[in-house]
């Protein structure tokens, strides 16, 4: 049996658009009252009041009059529906203002119903969105029970029409948006004041004097089963904001956000197996342009932590702004998730990453700042290794050339030949060799024998002959 949650969010258009909540807001659709905060609403406005109305009972220059933004609100939605993934893959946008999530196949990953609503609830709450919920066998008995006074779970035990009786025909206006007004104003007049006094009208009689289109959305109030045709497909794109509602002071006061952001990034990413490289914060006022900047990790990953103590770093070297009143998060580039290979024993986890040390050098010192040496396909050494601020890719040793220098000099330095003997530093003593390298044929022959040899204060180094003009040469520091 499927099991619908409905959430709710009827101050949805209000709380999309950035505001001072310690101050009267009003939203206005066409002149008219959509949606009012506390404040307001303490002051006598009402929804469907003209905006005129408005400024007769709240005559303050604290009072916010905001338009109504139906693209800040879907896209409100969207951000809320890539949350409801990490819970659930089945899910959509429901009229203006809701999400409905099939959450019956996952009742036991989250321990049961209870945990699930809660940790739901609990992030919810955290984004500052009001919300009530419904929980049903079809979507749309859990819309109408998200408008009761209890907490929309009362009696999830029960037979599904006892728990709608009680509900007033007035809240079906409200849940079809005017759709049926025609039928349902019929019936009020006739008396018919309840869901349960209509479910118990003869069917030939209800579709008499309501049509045929009426009986069929009643029927699927009651349904015992309710399907969509495919899941949610999460864009390949992060997004999100934080409104905070005062302007904030001092660094210190962005981190609970950006660790809220981090953490709805992380679920994202582990719900659609991605991870990124690069993540871009903005800064956001509620007028005028946001402050941008991007924080970078030499592999991809959607750890939480290590992105919060990058963006720390970084945000150290920046002057905070004033008016400062949000912040977004930003993650367009993503690739697939790679298996990590962690150690047996556990051993690894004594010692940090070297990855991790040059992300912090990076986001304290700048990009330009680090470099790593990398290598590329060449015979010759000194144009195997070249500087890059990427990751390097390091290649594995090859089979039999285990004998190479830890430290290339930038050129070849020439040695001296005395008699027999080579003389770099004092007297060479060659160990090991020769070993052959030849390139370059097609523009500048080059055709060398690399030896081992020691120094004469017993430290390695590696050396070659050129074939061609007989010189010997000093090419790097052995290990």
């Amino acid at each position: 049996m499927s099991l619908w949650l409905c959430f709710r969010l009827p101050q949805l258009p209000l709380e999309c658009l950035p505001h001072r909540q310690e101050y009267p807001a009003v939203v206005l659709e066409h002149q008219r009252v959509a949606v009012a905060n506390d404040a307001a609403l303490a002051a006598g406005i009402k929804p469907g009041q003209s905006s005129s109305t408005v400024r007769a009972l709240l005559d303050s220059p604290d009072l916010q009059l905001l338009e109504r933004d139906r693209v800040q609100e879907a896209g409100a939605l969207e951000q809320l529906a890539c949350w409801a993934y990490s819970f659930t893959p089945t899910l959509e946008r429901w009229q203006e203002n809701g999400l409905q999530l099939e959450i019956g196949r996952c009742l036991k990953l989250y321990n049961g119903l209870e945990r699930l609503v809660e940790n739901a609830q609990t992030d919810l709450l955290q984004r500052g969105f009001t919300h009530r919920i419904g929980l049903a066998s079809n979507r749309y008995a859990a819309e109408l029970l998200s408008y009761g006074e209890d907490d929309g779970l009362h009696g999830v035990g029960q037979n599904l029409q006892e728990r709608l009786a009680g509900i007033p025909l007035a809240i079906l206006h409200r849940a079809r948006g005017g759709e049926f007004s025609k039928a349902l104003t019929s019936l009020e007049n006739a008396g018919i004041q309840t869901l349960g006094e209509l479910l118990r009208m003869p069917s030939s009689a209800l579709g008499h004097r309501c049509g045929p289109a009426f009986q069929k959305w009643l029927k699927a109030i009651v349904a015992t089963h309710d399907t969509v045709t495919h899941d949610f497909q999460p864009p390949h794109k992060f997004h999100d904001c934080l409104w905070f509602g005062f302007e904030i002071h001092n660094q210190a006061e962005l981190h609970p956000g950006m660790q809220q952001l981090l953490q709805a990034l992380t679920r994202f990413s582990r719900a659609t197996q991605l991870q990124t490289t690069c993540i871009e914060w903005q800064m956001l006022r509620l007028h005028g342009v946001a402050e941008t900047f991007e924080v970078r990790s030499s592999e991809a990953h959607n750890d939480p932590q290590r992105w919060f103590e990058l963006s720390h770093l970084s945000l150290e070297k920046r002057n905070l702004g004033t008016d400062i009143e949000g912040l977004a998060l930003h993650a367009n580039h993503f690739n697939s998730q790679q298996a990590t290979m962690t150690d047996l024993f556990g051993e690894s986890h004594s010692r940090e990453p070297l990855h991790n040390l040059i992300d912090r050098l990076r986001s304290r010192l700048g990009l330009q700042a680090v470099n790593q040496i990398a290598l590329r396909e060449a015979h010759l050494p000194e144009f195997s290794q070249y500087l890059t601020q990427g990751t390097a890719k390091l290649a594995l040793p090859c089979k039999g050339q285990a004998q190479r220098p830890i430290w290339l000099f930038d050129e070849p330095n020439p040695v001296r030949l005395e008699g027999d003997v080579l003389h770099w530093n004092g007297p060479l003593k060659i160990l090991l060799g020769p070993e052959r390298l030849e390139d370059n044929w097609w523009l500048k022959p080059t055709s060398r024998d690399y030896y081992v040899a020691e120094t004469e204060a017993g430290q390695p180094v590696w050396l070659f002959q050129d074939r061609y003009n007989k010189q010997w040469y000093i090419q790097g520091i052995m290990p």
